[in-house]
């Protein structure tokens, strides 16, 4: 049986965190420099979650249910974040958003609006 490093045994408490050795494998064989250097600019100025996987892979684009990462692999995306129901950058979503954008971009606290309660 494997031993458990006490530097990471509160990382497996709950969370998906992956921050194995295997990770770091997959990331030194997949990745390229320029998507290294975003990754690394990202941690530095981005607040994760506290368990949560550090980012895979930098995107460029997104369209219908495939992404596009920096170095221009195109790959389907399962992930599954309720964007899949209608795909990426979808014309009629995106021009609802432009519409919303222009009536009221933002609702200030103690109002609300007719779009976010007919949503």
């Amino acid at each position: 049986m494997r031993s458990r490093s006490p530097k990471l045994d509160h990382f497996k408490s709950e969370g998906d965190s992956n921050i194995s050795p295997h990770r770091a494998a997959w990331s030194a064989e997949h990745l390229d420099a320029q998507a290294r250097h975003w990754l690394e600019e990202d941690a530095k100025y981005f607040l994760h979650q506290s368990l949560s996987t550090p980012c895979l892979n930098v995107l460029k684009g997104c369209n219908a249910a495939s992404i596009e990462d920096v170095q221009g692999r195109q790959l389907l995306d399962f992930h599954g974040n309720n964007v899949h129901q209608v795909g990426f950058s979808h014309p009629r979503v995106v021009e609802a958003i432009i519409a919303q954008m222009r009536e009221l971009c933002f609702c200030t606290r103690r109002y609300t609006n007719v779009a976010a309660i007919t949503l």
